[in-house]
């Protein structure tokens, strides 16, 4: 008797900053496509928006910067990073195994919580507080 079972992952991806939202659409689409033929699940997709690289990737200084949040049986993340390969419009990409109790929105505020208090410091010394 075979068993499936599904894994959960948390994968960012960089496409060139330029591109347009019908060609990012369409990768969105084939990305959601295979999560699916694996008999997973799109849990989440973030965008972050374009931003300098740090260093050109391909001749390309900026990037549109998504991250997804998935579950899907064996093989699902070589497929989906298959077709990353494949993609000239794909500048960099990581996947990486996160528990099922991984709560990405909840993560997300702590870092937002975070980063104010940061700067909210910083003004202050600034200021001499």
């Amino acid at each position: 008797m075979s068993r499936t079972s599904n894994h959960t992952y948390e994968t960012v991806y960089v496409l060139k900053g330029g591109l347009s939202d019908s060609t990012s659409g369409a990768i969105h689409q084939k990305i959601d496509s295979v999560i699916a033929k694996f008999g997973g699940k799109l849990n989440l997709r973030d965008d972050w928006g374009v931003r300098d690289l740090a260093y050109a990737i391909r001749h390309e200084k900026a990037g549109r910067f998504f991250v997804i949040y998935f579950n899907g049986s064996s093989g699902v993340v070589e497929e989906i990073e298959r077709h990353f390969k494949i993609s000239e419009d794909v500048l960099r990409y990581l996947t990486v195994s996160v528990d099922s109790t991984y709560d990405y929105n909840k993560l997300k505020k702590q870092i937002h919580t975070a980063e104010e208090e940061v700067k909210k410091n910083r003004e202050n010394r600034k200021k001499g507080i």
